[in-house]
């Protein structure tokens, strides 16, 4: 009878940690974002803190506030996209009509994947 508890035990934590380690993080259960360059804060914050539906959310509420303040050229989400939809391609002045409704430009693009440098290329010897 033992023998018993102690294998329940045993299979009881394996249950709990074969969960644990299937279970997701939320930014992969919100889906994460397209994009591997930001140019804006609100939306370089919002994929690092949710995915791609907190990205979405944010902008809907940025862009509700720019319809309130009746921003010129701002009436949805085509102003500043081409597409909508997967990595949401902006248009020539879709950054011009952000920052006019009052959004705020990140100084340096972030880049999520770094760039590496080529390898230094030894001279030719020659005779």
């Amino acid at each position: 009878m033992a023998k018993l508890g102690i294998f329940a035990s045993i299979l009881t934590i394996c249950a709990a940690l074969g969960f644990a380690t299937i279970s997701s993080s939320p930014v992969q259960a919100a889906g994460e974002c397209k994009r591997t360059t930001f140019q804006t804060k609100l939306v370089s914050e919002a994929c690092k803190s949710g995915g791609q539906k907190a990205a979405k959310d944010a902008m809907k509420a940025f862009l509700k506030t720019a319809k309130e303040k009746k921003v010129e050229g701002v009436t949805g989400c085509p102003s500043c996209h081409s597409k909508v939809g997967a990595d949401y391609p902006l248009k020539k002045d879709g950054l011009d009509l952000f920052k006019k409704a009052g959004g705020e430009l990140l100084e340096n693009k972030a880049v999520t994947a770094p760039v590496t440098p080529a390898a230094p290329v030894a001279p030719k010897q020659t005779k």
